[in-house]
């Protein structure tokens, strides 16, 4: 048997068995390793937000958010690279996998160079742009200079942590990300607040603590893939520069990183709406953002399996396993959402309180009126996630992209500007509510109509 084509392979063989369950146990350490990502904020802002007031949680928000928006760029990248190893995977194809490994390192890695420098040059008027409250500017500055530092250890995390899943393994990645997730509680208080030997450095302290923690797992990820990635590791010779696998990555990668970097500015868009509403309302909307991550939490763990396994049917000509594995995520999806937006609307301050002090009236005020509007809508738009993974593992990234752009900028930015000069804050609200409702009927009926099958390979 042919070196491409051996059958001694690590990871998982997404191709076989039965889809339901294959998903499920496919998903659920994904689920726990997005988890731990929303734990980093949350921890973050846990100490921000009791510890150090709601001006420094609102910094914390504004900082993320803009770290966001450079980071986003990158995300989609790697998104749309590792298609070509799921692809190869599901086909035994070693070489292209291997090949689609090292230049996506040498894709991402430049990337990250370019973000590190922008985050670091961009930060003070970025924030300007945002209208950033002058009690909040510097803190949110310091949270992104010292943050910057970390890009690269960000960047490749995440490139390895999609590798390890586009050929089947949703654990390996989870390990190293708990143990991240772990030094960034421990370190966040000692840094931040002044704790024992270490000087009190307030925000700049949380993403101190960021920095390091995810420097740690992106050193020991790496070292694992190399020693049990096997077709799937790091392989310089021969492999870079592959001019034919960067154009195929770029053409795959592109869309997604257009997609995420116009999403990002797009909720940036609206969060300078509702920085023109005082602190109250960006502290409201920071400690919501935490429940909202309850919702898209399920929903982006499916986008990723459903990618994945799609992915390797594709490869492997499988087009009816790629269709009910969007079937049984869809499902999933919709059932976890619905509980999730009951819980909204019958005790929303139940689900606040971790993050705001209980003096805080007015923002507690106002984050359980965002919850009660956007409780069921979030059903619609977690349900469009799902689909844009399945657009995605096709190798349709271009569908994702014009989907999830429409989504935000011909619906819920257009709708909160309208709504929210009528209605103010409950306007904000209410247009991304019908944003979500509007964007799910438009990604069915795209997957109705057939179009992505145009884009399945072919061998």
């Amino acid at each position: 048997m042919s070196e491409n084509r051996s059958r001694n392979s690590p990871g998982t063989d997404l191709t076989e068995g039965p889809v339901s369950s294959l998903l499920l146990r496919f998903t659920l350490p994904l689920f726990a390793g997005n988890l731990l990502q929303v734990a980093y904020g949350a921890v973050n802002r846990f100490w921000t937000g009791q510890f150090l007031g709601k001006e420094a949680l609102g910094a914390v928000s504004i900082g993320i958010l803009v770290a966001y928006v450079l980071v986003a760029f990158a995300w989609g990248m790697t998104m749309g690279a590792t298609i070509l190893v799921a692809q190869a995977y599901g086909a035994k194809d070693w070489a292209t996998l291997r090949k689609a490994v090292a230049n996506s390192f040498l894709i991402v890695g430049l990337m990250a160079l370019g973000t590190t420098f922008l985050l670091a040059a961009g930060a003070a008027p970025v924030l300007r742009w945002l209208g950033t409250p002058p009690g909040l500017f510097g803190m949110a500055r310091d949270y992104l200079l010292v943050g910057s530092v970390g890009t690269i250890f960000v960047f490749g995390f995440n490139l390895v942590s999609f590798i390890f899943r586009a050929i089947g393994d949703s654990t390996t990645p989870l390990k190293f990300l708990a143990l991240s997730v772990g030094i960034n509680t421990v370190l966040d208080p000692f840094l931040m607040l002044g704790w024992g030997p270490f000087p009190r450095m307030g925000i700049a302290g949380a993403a101190a603590g960021m920095v390091i923690a995810e420097g740690t797992s992106f050193l020991m990820s790496f070292r694992a893939l190399q020693r049990k990635g096997g077709p799937a590791a790091l392989v310089i010779q021969g492999t870079l520069p592959d001019w034919p696998m960067i154009s195929a990555i770029l053409r795959l990668g592109l869309p997604g990183s257009l997609q995420q970097t116009f999403i990002s500015l797009g909720v940036s868009v609206i969060q300078r709406f509702i920085n023109a509403f005082g602190s109250d309302a960006i502290a409201a909307y920071g400690a919501a953002a935490n429940v909202d991550n309850l919702f898209f939490l399920p929903a982006l763990s499916l986008n990723l399996a459903v990618s994945a396994m799609v992915g390797q049917n594709i490869g492997a000509g499988r087009l009816d396993r790629a269709r009910m594995t969007a079937a049984c995520a869809l499902a999933y999806s919709g059932a976890v959402s619905l509980a999730l937006g009951i819980l909204c609307i019958a005790v929303p301050s139940w689900l606040l309180f971790p993050f705001l002090q209980a003096s805080d009236t007015g923002a507690l005020e106002i984050g359980q009126r965002l919850l009660r509007i956007l409780g069921l809508p979030y059903l619609f738009i977690t349900s469009m996630v799902v689909l844009n993974g399945f657009f995605n593992g096709v190798g349709d990234t271009l569908a994702s992209m014009f989907l999830s752009l429409i989504s935000l900028w011909v619906l819920r930015v257009p709708l909160v500007w309208r709504l929210s000069g009528r209605w103010g804050l409950d306007g904000v609200w209410a247009g991304i509510a019908a944003g979500y409702v509007l964007s799910f009927f438009l990604a069915l009926g795209y997957y109705a109509l057939g179009t992505w099958k145009r884009n399945l390979r072919r061998e």
